[in-house]
């Protein structure tokens, strides 16, 4: 039995940033690959051609089902697999799709789309799309715009058959940056307007075009437009009425209408009672609405169903992660800390790479008195297979301030056979960890073990030992260029300058002490240890806060606001200087080095959007160490406030990762 072959048919304009990894993908996939080109100008034809893609060149018409026909006349294969340059197939789907042509006995097999939208990194939305159907003459495309296939392969044949697989291609058109450089939601407005003149009883024209608009946040016109198409359409028979009743409860919440969308969700489940997206969004309405408890119903009802059956356009993480988190911060503001707790639990455990419920997880249990079972619920609910996902575990627990449970787990880091250097970087990790609790005395012997052994983290070690001196007034004798400028700048009548003179008389240039003798692995979590600038005055003032050091603490904030200060120079005074330089500042027929905006006081100084942030999270810190206190009796009891002070306590800015 001859084997069936498959083409790949695309459309393509100025896509040679993104058409070489569209084309990789189905390499090995499919027999033959047809390329219709609509007038590019840059490198897209070579790039096709190199790949063996036989280019088809089509005058641009505004059509895309006349285009898309244009590559179906040219196509052999007894299949036809269409893409777009924005597109890539799975590499699971590229090993399975000869097998689903071989056994389908189908006219057409949907594929999963999923679409990344934003940066890429908010997830995913789910498409089930027609994109694989057997060649015919009678199977061509139909639309100006969102053309479509399936209508044409029904009127050949009535009986047609069609099936939904698990194969997945990648879409990444929607994400920002390339929708902005390509400008494709005023092209698509502009033929879907085109497409509702020519056709306007058509309502899959007019839901495409209120797409269109939800995407760029005209609600109001959304709404409108979905509503005329609604109107034209029979939900029973429609493929994307389901989808269509969504869109349009995102438009009533996008609008502040939450009982308007409430009611729209309880009549669109009559009709599709499973869909999971749906009774999500119940969820989120009623919370809205001020019901709490039929919130939580939804929320939970959605968890139960679980992800939406594959014939349903999804978000990925509905009926999981995106649920399970939802539920975890109306659980939190109903003070049911334990069961946003393991509500955030079963979001990290549907989607290990999810950061801010172990945020969230972290300070609840920090701020209700239960930072101690912190290590046992990591080693009981997550797995945690590998350095890398301790080191991450390791990062939020610092950023949370659960320095006593990041304590505990760092020995974890690579416990069998450590070698000197990894045993090295973990005593520097905990040095780290102990400063920030104001435990000088236990982060002094760990540093100068770390000294002692004169290895990569030795000068790292010393830097550290001298900054310690100056935070219990000792007399500072070393190099390190921030103890310096402390020293210096906390002097009375101190006068700050950009270069500082070293033992030896000399004039030293800073900057090149930013990153010298560091290891340039690390990466400034607990688990990297590489601190300096702006982060060690954070840890600093930290330290300050944990050890009642209010004096240092007190010191130290002042003499960050003068250096934030300081580095905010005027406009005109960046305008004046850039001019400078472009002449060249030439002193005696030599360019003048070292002027005073090149250098820093200490490394990073100039970066003021860090040392704000650092100096921010300081104060926040302070605040929530007094709140802490301020909720304890003297015998350890509770204050009767203490409920209302831990509300606010989980308020306070979190860290970076906090909010999402």
């Amino acid at each position: 039995m001859r084997a069936e072959r498959i083409s790949l048919c695309m459309i393509v304009k100025d896509e040679e940033e993104l058409l070489p990894h569209c084309i990789a993908s189905v390499q090995g996939a499919v027999d033959e690959m047809i390329v219709v080109d609509t007038g590019s100008s840059d490198r897209s034809v070579q790039i096709a051609q190199q790949y063996g893609a036989v280019v088809v060149p089509f005058e641009w018409c505004d059509d895309f089902a006349a285009a898309r026909n244009a590559g179906l006349e040219q196509a052999s294969g007894d299949w036809i697999l269409f893409l777009d340059a924005d597109e890539a197939l799975d590499r699971a789907a590229r090993e399975q799709i000869r097998s689903w042509t071989a056994v389908s006995g189908c006219d057409g097999l949907f594929l999963n789309i999923h679409n990344y939208t934003g940066t890429g990194q908010q997830g995913a939305t789910v498409n089930p799309v027609l994109r694989l159907f057997r060649n015919a003459p009678g199977h061509r495309f139909q639309g100006r715009i969102h053309e479509q296939i399936a209508a044409a392969i029904c009127r050949e044949n009535p009986e047609a058959a069609f099936h939904v697989t698990d194969m997945v291609i990648h879409h990444y058109g929607y994400q920002t940056a390339i929708v902005e450089g390509k400008d494709k939601v005023s092209r698509n407005v502009r033929l879907l307007k085109q497409a509702v003149e020519e056709e306007p009883d058509q309502p899959f024209h007019h839901y495409n075009l209120g797409v269109e608009y939800l995407r760029v946040g005209e609600a109001e016109r959304a709404l409108e437009t979905f509503g005329v198409a609604r109107m034209g359409i029979d939900p029973a028979l429609t493929s994307y009425a389901h989808l269509l009743f969504k869109y349009e409860v995102r438009c009533l919440q996008h609008l502040n209408r939450w009982q308007e969308a409430l009611d729209r969700i309880d009549a669109a489940l009559e009709l599709f009672p499973e869909y999971t997206d749906l009774m999500h969004h119940r969820g989120l309405c009623a919370d809205a609405l001020g019901d709490a408890d039929r919130a939580e119903y939804s929320l939970r009802e959605a968890v139960r169903m679980g992800p939406p059956p594959a014939i349903y356009h999804t978000e990925e993480g509905m009926g999981t992660y995106q649920t399970w988190y939802t539920l975890g911060r109306l659980l939190e503001g109903k003070a049911d800390l334990g069961g946003a707790v393991d509500a955030y639990v079963e979001a990290v455990r549907a989607k290990s790479s999810l950061l801010p419920p172990l945020y969230r997880i972290f300070r609840i249990m920090r701020v209700s008195g239960q930072e101690h079972q912190i290590p046992e619920l990591v080693r009981e609910r997550f797995a945690l297979s590998s350095d890398e996902a301790t080191h991450k575990v390791l990062g939020i627990l610092e950023q949370s301030r659960c320095y006593d449970a990041a304590l505990q787990l760092l020995p974890e880091i690579s416990s069998s056979q450590p070698t000197g250097e990894m045993r090295e970087r973990l005593s520097v990790a905990e040095a780290m960890l102990h400063i920030q609790q104001g435990r000088w005395n236990k982060a002094r012997q760990k540093l100068q073990t770390v000294q002692r052994k004169k290895g990569k983290l030795a000068i790292l070690s010393t830097r550290w030992l001298e900054r310690l001196e100056w935070m219990e007034g000792k007399e500072v004798n070393g190099s390190d260029p921030l103890t310096l400028w402390l020293k210096r700048s906390s002097q009375p009548g101190a006068v700050t300058h950009e270069k500082l003179v070293g033992q030896t008389g000399q004039m030293v240039d800073l900057r090149a002490t930013t990153k010298k003798d560091m290891d340039p692995n690390m990466d400034g979590t607990v688990a990297g240890a590489e601190y300096d600038g702006w982060q060690a005055l954070g840890l600093m003032l930290e330290g300050c806060v944990q050890s009642g050091s209010w004096k240092e603490l007190h010191s130290l904030i002042q003499l960050c606001r003068q250096q934030l200060a300081k580095e905010r120079l005027s406009a005109e005074e960046k305008e004046k200087e850039k001019e400078m330089e472009g002449k060249g500042n030439e002193i005696g027929g030599k360019k003048e080095k070292g002027k005073v905006s090149d250098m820093e006081p200490f490394p990073g100084a100039s970066d003021t959007l860090m040392g704000t942030s650092w100096l921010v999270k300081g104060l926040v810190g302070a605040a929530d160490h007094h709140l802490e206190v301020y909720a304890q009796h003297t015998d350890g009891q509770r204050h009767r406030c203490w409920p209302v002070v831990q509300h606010i306590r989980l308020e306070l800015p979190g860290a970076d990762g906090f909010e999402s």
